[in-house]
């Protein structure tokens, strides 16, 4: 199934181009192989389709003025809280020149190692970077974790399964997947009291024998009977 929007010369710019997006349309760029750097705007719900097929890898139709160009989507920004689509880049490419993109990667199946241990699986990355012609780009590449039987299994990039004629850029040695150990609560530390100093502090208190006196009763009473005498 051929990707393809219908574009249109723009005249809006800066503030109206809030009014455009009003009236479903969105505000848009295209540049590069033969082209000048033209504002043109799309429909805003194609687009949401177009890009859910496309993504910023795969290659699309722009067709604009009775013309169609080969583009990829470059950029996207979007509202910081709606996330919807405020403006969009499109960029004509050559068929015939490699490019270099960031490929998405999907991770799919249950690594065993989590079921077994408890464990918890980490992804430190989330594309690759690839070269390839604009008709070979890959739109995602998938990651079957299912290989992660035990805490010292990994997933590499060496260890992916690249479609043909798509050149990795990215280390082969950088990590992609592995299960992590669970984690484990520290207990409180409960401070131990050293032995006897427990009994120490019960002599200070403790009663003593009938007919003892503490050194400083003795020495009075003593004083007492010499003086009487």
């Amino acid at each position: 199934m051929d990707l393809e929007i219908t574009a249109e010369p723009r005249s809006a710019t800066g503030k109206r181009n809030r009014q455009l997006r009003r009236t479903g349309r969105l505000p848009a760029v295209v540049y590069g192989k033969d082209t000048e750097s033209l504002a043109i705007q799309v429909e805003a719900k194609a687009f949401d389709i177009l890009y859910r097929a496309a993504g910023r890898t795969s290659l699309v139709k722009l067709q604009l003025d009775g013309q169609s160009k080969s583009a990829i989507i470059r950029e996207v920004q979007r509202h910081p809280l709606s996330r919807h689509p405020l403006h969009v880049d499109f960029l004509v490419v050559d068929l015939a020149q490699e490019m270099e993109v960031d490929v998405p990667l999907v991770f799919t199946g249950e690594p065993p190692a989590v079921e077994l241990t408890g464990g918890t699986l980490m992804t430190p990355i989330g594309h690759l970077r690839v070269r390839a012609l604009p008709a070979e780009m890959p739109h995602e590449i998938t990651v079957d974790v299912t290989s992660l039987v035990d805490l010292e299994a990994s997933l590499h990039v060496r260890d992916l399964i690249i479609p043909e004629n798509v050149h990795v850029q990215t280390d082969g040695d950088e990590l992609i997947a592995r299960v992590l150990p669970p984690r484990i609560e520290e207990e409180p530390e409960v401070e131990e009291v050293a032995e006897g100093e427990e009994g120490a502090e019960g002599e200070e208190g403790a009663e003593r024998p009938e007919g003892e006196a503490q050194a400083g009763e003795g020495e009075t009473t003593g004083g007492e009977e010499e003086t009487a005498g």
